[in-house]
C-alpha cells in the first residue's frame, strides 16, 4: 500500500473518530438537555394558560370538551387539563380515562416546583402545573403534559443527522487526504526520532530541531514546538493547580479536625460519666454546640467558595451597588459612611454581592478601627468599590496572601472566622469579571478594592 494511500486512510480514520466522539457528545448532550427543553416548552404553556384563566372573564369559564383530543398513548402533542378545587375537570385538550391520579400529582407539583413523570393509560408523560385562579372566585390547578417519547423523536432526528453529516465528512475526509498527501511527502526521519523519543521519556522540555524553511515540514516542526511550549505551561499549571487542592484538603481537614475531637471528647465524657455535675454536663453540651456551629460555618464557607470559584451565581440584574453597600452595613449594625459619585450600578447576582460587600465590612470592623468607610466610584467601564478602616491595616508579610484559603495574619488570633471569607469574596468578584486588591493606606488603615465591569460597559454580563 503507497504512503499516500495509507496517509488518506489515517486522515480518514482520525476524522471518523473525530465524528465519532464528537457524535456521542452531541447526542449526550440531547439526551440530557432534552428533559429540561421539554418542561421549559411546557412552562411557556401553562404560564399562558394561567394567565388566560386569570384574565377570563367568568362567564366564559364553563366547562367544556374540544371536539379534537390529543391521544397520548397516540400523539406526542402535549395537551392542558383544567382542574376546578374539587378535582373536577373542567377543560381538557387530552383524553384522560382517569383525571384522579393526575389532579393529586398535579396539586403535588403545583406545591412544590418542578418537572413530574407518570403513567396515563401506560403511556409515560412528563409535566408541569400550576395554581390558577380566576377574579370571579373559581380556582383550582391547571397542567400541562406531553409523552416524553417527543424527548426520543427529538433524539432519532439528531441521529439520522448526524449519519448522514458524518458520511458526508469522511468522505470529503478521504478526497481531502489524499490530495493533500499527493502534493508533497518528504523524509520525516529525524522529526519522527525526535517525536519518538518525546513521546517514549514524556520529557516536555524536548523540541525538535529548528527548520527554518517556509514548507510544510518547517511549518509542523514549529507548530510541534508551540504545542510543546502549550503542552508544557499547561503541565505546569495543573502541578501548580494540583498542589492548591492538595494544600486546600489539608487545611480543610486540620479545620475540621480541631471541632470533631472537642465533640468526640465532650461526648465520651458525657458517655463515660452519666452521672457528672449538671454544671459539668452544660459546659460540655455547650462545647459540643459551639464546635457544631464553627463546622457548619466551615461547611457553609467551603460551599460559598466552591460555588465561587466555579462561576455559579444566581440571576444576573442590575445592582446599586452604594444602597447595598449601605444596607449590608446596616445588616451587621456597623456604621459605616457610603460614598457614592452618582448610582453606581453593575450587573450581577445581588446576594452574591451583597455577600462581598459583608465580609468586606465586616473584616474592617473585626481587625480595623472606625471609621471605616465604603467609597465607590466610576471609572470608564468601570465601578470601583474601596473599603477602607483606620485601623493597623495589614502587615506587610501577608499583603500577598490575605486572599488565600484559611490564611490568618495573626495564627494565634482566636475567632469565630473560618479564614475563607476573603478567598470568598475574591471567588465572587472573579465570577462576576472583576478584580479584588488589598493595600495599606499611608495614612494608616486598610484598604480592600474592588473593581467591577460597570452595567451597561462591553465587559459587563447581560441581566438573566
Amino acid at each position: 500500500m503507497s504512503v499516500r494511500t495509507r496517509a488518506a486512510l489515517y486522515g480518514t480514520a482520525v476524522t471518523a473518530a473525530a465524528v465519532v466522539v464528537f457524535s456521542l457528545l452531541l447526542l449526550a448532550l440531547v439526551r440530557g438537555t432534552a428533559p429540561e427543553e421539554q418542561e421549559r416548552r411546557l412552562t411557556t404553556i401553562l404560564d399562558d394558560v394561567v394567565a388566560g384563566l386569570a384574565a377570563a372573564e367568568a362567564d366564559r369559564l364553563v366547562p367544556t370538551t374540544p371536539p379534537i383530543l390529543v391521544d397520548p398513548t397516540e400523539s406526542s402533542e402535549p395537551f392542558v387539563v383544567v382542574f376546578d378545587v374539587d378535582g373536577s375537570v373542567r377543560y381538557t385538550t387530552g383524553r384522560l380515562t382517569e383525571p384522579a391520579p393526575l389532579h393529586d400529582l398535579a396539586v403535588r407539583v403545583a406545591e412544590q416546583g418542578g418537572w413530574a413523570t407518570t403513567h396515563l393509560d401506560g403511556t409515560e408523560v412528563g409535566l408541569v402545573a400550576a395554581r390558577w385562579r380566576n377574579p370571579g372566585g373559581a380556582r383550582g390547578v391547571a397542567v400541562v403534559a406531553q409523552p416524553t417519547a417527543a424527548i426520543a423523536g427529538d433524539v432519532v432526528g439528531i441521529m439520522v443527522f448526524l449519519g448522514i453529516s458524518g458520511t458526508v465528512t469522511l468522505l470529503l475526509a478521504a478526497v481531502a487526504g489524499w490530495l493533500v498527501a499527493g502534493r508533497a511527502l518528504r523524509p520525516l526521519r529525524e522529526l519522527v526520532a525526535t517525536t519518538d523519543e518525546i513521546g517514549a521519556t514524556g520529557d516536555l522540555g524536548r523540541r525538535l530541531p529548528p527548520n527554518p524553511s517556509r514548507d510544510e515540514v518547517g511549518r509542523l516542526t514549529r507548530s510541534f514546538n508551540t504545542m510543546l511550549d502549550r503542552l508544557e505551561a499547561s503541565q505546569r499549571e495543573l502541578a501548580a493547580a494540583l498542589d492548591a487542592q492538595r494544600r486546600f484538603v489539608a487545611d480543610a481537614s486540620h479545620e475540621l479536625r480541631s471541632p470533631l475531637t472537642t465533640i468526640r471528647s465532650n461526648a465520651g465524657f458525657l458517655a463515660e460519666r452519666p452521672d457528672v455535675a449538671p454544671d459539668d454536663r452544660a459546659e460540655a453540651i455547650a462545647d459540643i454546640q459551639a464546635e457544631a456551629d464553627r463546622m457548619s460555618a466551615l461547611v457553609d464557607d467551603l460551599l460559598a467558595l466552591a460555588r465561587g470559584e466555579a462561576g455559579r451565581l444566581g440571576p444576573r440584574a442590575p445592582v446599586d451597588v452604594a444602597a447595598l453597600a449601605a444596607a449590608e452595613a446596616r445588616r451587621l449594625g456597623v456604621p459605616v459612611a457610603v460614598e457614592a459619585e452618582g448610582t453606581p450600578r453593575v450587573v450581577g447576582d445581588e446576594e452574591a454581592l451583597g455577600r462581598v460587600l459583608r465580609i468586606l465590612v465586616d473584616n474592617a470592623a473585626k481587625h480595623g478601627a472606625p471609621p471605616i468607610r465604603v467609597t465607590i466610584r466610576n471609572r470608564p467601564g468601570w465601578v470601583v468599590v474601596a473599603v477602607t478602616d483606620a485601623g493597623p491595616g495589614f502587615p506587610p508579610e501577608a499583603l500577598g496572601r490575605v486572599f488565600d484559603r484559611f490564611y490568618r495574619a495573626d495564627p494565634a488570633r482566636s475567632g469565630p472566622g473560618t479564614g475563607l471569607g476573603l478567598a470568598i469574596a475574591r471567588a465572587l468578584v472573579a465570577a462576576h469579571g472583576g478584580t479584588i486588591s488589598a493595600a495599606n493606606d499611608p495614612a494608616g488603615g486598610a484598604v480592600v478594592t474592588i473593581d467591577l465591569p460597570a452595567a451597561g460597559s462591553a465587559t459587563a454580563p447581560e441581566p438573566t
